[in-house]
């Protein structure tokens, strides 16, 4: 049996845009990854996962600049001598922020795009992208817009286009992170039943990959290594700081002052108008409360309405009927987002400036009570906490550090709550954690979306769940 993947030799440096030199992200790097086999490779958030993947797509060095040495065949392919389209029938990739990958105005265009490269007849076009909507339950979305779409949808629709294309090998980059259990579930079954070689990258090893992958691969010290499952196991577990204490544990969370956000009788409508074939529904909240140095998690399933209670209760949408009070106070629009700080599932959606130091004292400078020596010193210590470097520029940042930068940023607003949606998606445990830890150094009340229920029970006070439209206290 032929290798679908052969990497020799691999060592790669992106190209610096600013005075500091990058760091080589791989050295001497070898891989060989067999014809229809299925392939777990870990490693901690910011060491080289997406960069790899996109090597193998070949987008990388030719999309994002580097020094790249080595040899990398995928199916005897020499890369150096193929172009990223002729990879189209061979290899698909799904990134770990869909945002990046959409290029169409609908869902169902995002799926027929690469069948239509691909030269297809209308009728097989047409079957693919039909199976493969139904498949990943996006009929009723087929003419939405990726705007209007949730995290784990967005992410359906990347696998929706993988399993239209049907390349011979897939690279999923944390496909798992934003799906709910049942589409876990059948990510999991396509992956043990096909015939494709799999090669899936992650940053935290979750309780579906026991019996999933033929090998678990570790990415350390720039190079992949294959030990014993205990050994690599306990390595991973080291490598992202999962062998350390919780660091919520220690953690005595002593607010200046009990603040309370309650929400009474609330309904809002939810419409997607680029949707024709779902109605709108509603989000109806009888009852929701969080108060300072709570930490609350919220469940349930893919487009279940989190995120679009979220937008609601930090003043981004409007409600139908009902209150939110601040402290007792009726608030609404930009009075509650004073008070409610909501980290999108989506860091770029928070991130415009050129550098680090732009994005963290943009807020600050608009304080007239701060001086620019307690702005510089604030900013610093800022970055030292969440481990950024101020003259970085984000648009070439990794996406789990672009999430820390979003966090960093809400950090030095200081508001006493916050929604984090999705904050676990790409990070490590304790990475996730730490930030969380952070943001309540001063006693703000936390709810934090998830679908992962290992991490769920590390921070768990209550729970609250949305299901049919409707949120409960479980």
């Amino acid at each position: 049996m032929q290798n679908a993947l052969s990497i020799t030799n691999l060592s790669f440096t992106y190209h610096s845009y600013g005075e500091k030199a990058c760091e080589r992200i791989f050295d001497e790097l070898n891989l060989q990854i067999k014809e229809g086999s299925k392939t777990l490779l870990l490693a901690p958030f910011d060491k080289g996962k997406t960069t790899l993947a996109k090597i193998i797509c070949a987008v990388c060095p030719k999309y994002f600049p580097g020094t790249l040495s080595g040899n990398i065949e995928v199916f005897g392919s020499d890369l150096a001598t193929v172009e990223p389209w002729q990879l189209l029938s061979v290899c698909s990739y799904v990134s770990q922020n869909p945002q990046e990958q959409f290029v169409a105005n609908s869902v169902e265009e995002e799926v027929a795009f690469p069948l239509e490269s691909l030269g297809l007849c209308r009728a097989e076009m047409q079957e693919r992208v039909d199976t493969a909507l139904k498949h990943w339950g996006l009929d009723r979305l087929r003419t939405s817009s990726s705007q209007e779409l949730s995290g784990g949808e967005r992410k359906r629709v990347l696998l929706a286009v993988t399993e239209a294309i049907d390349a011979r090998f897939w690279i999923l980059d944390e496909a798992f992170d934003d799906l709910d259990q049942k589409w876990r579930d059948q990510l999991k079954e396509m992956i043990k039943q096909g015939n494709k070689t799999v090669l899936v990258l992650a940053s935290r090893y979750l309780a579906e990959f026991d019996t999933l992958f033929d090998q678990v691969l570790l990415l350390d010290e720039k190079k992949i290594v294959a030990p014993a499952q205990e050994q690599l196991l306990c390595r991973f577990s080291q490598l992202c700081q999962d062998d350390l204490p919780n660091p919520l544990a220690a953690q005595v969370c002593t607010p200046p002052s009990v603040r309370q956000l309650v929400c009474t009788d609330l309904i809002a409508e939810r419409r997607r108008t680029s949707t024709l074939e779902e109605a709108c529904f509603k989000v109806e909240v009888p009852h929701f409360s969080l108060q300072s140095g709570e930490l609350i998690t919220l469940v349930g399933p893919n487009g279940s309405g989190k995120s679009s209670f979220s937008r609601i209760l930090c003043g981004l949408d409007g409600y139908l009927h009902g209150a939110i009070k601040v402290d007792g106070t009726p608030l609404s629009g930009k009075e509650l987002s004073k008070k409610v700080g909501y980290l999108f599932q989506n860091p770029d959606l928070q991130i415009f400036l050129p550098t680090v130091n732009d994005e963290l004292s943009w807020s600050l400078r608009r304080r007239r009570d701060l001086k620019t020596e307690e702005i510089r010193k604030k900013v610093a210590h800022c970055a030292d906490l969440f481990g950024l470097s101020l003259s970085d520029t984000p648009a070439t940042m990794s996406y789990p550090l672009r999430k820390a930068l979003q966090a960093a940023v809400y950090y030095l607003l200081d508001r006493p709550f916050y929604i984090l949606d999705e904050l676990d998606s790409a990070l490590t445990y304790h990475t996730a954690l730490t930030i969380i830890r952070d943001l309540r150094q001063h006693g703000a009340g936390i709810l934090l979306i998830t679908h992962d229920k290992q991490f769920a029970k590390r921070v768990e006070q209550r729970t609250y769940s949305i299901e049919k439209g409707r949120l409960c206290e479980l």
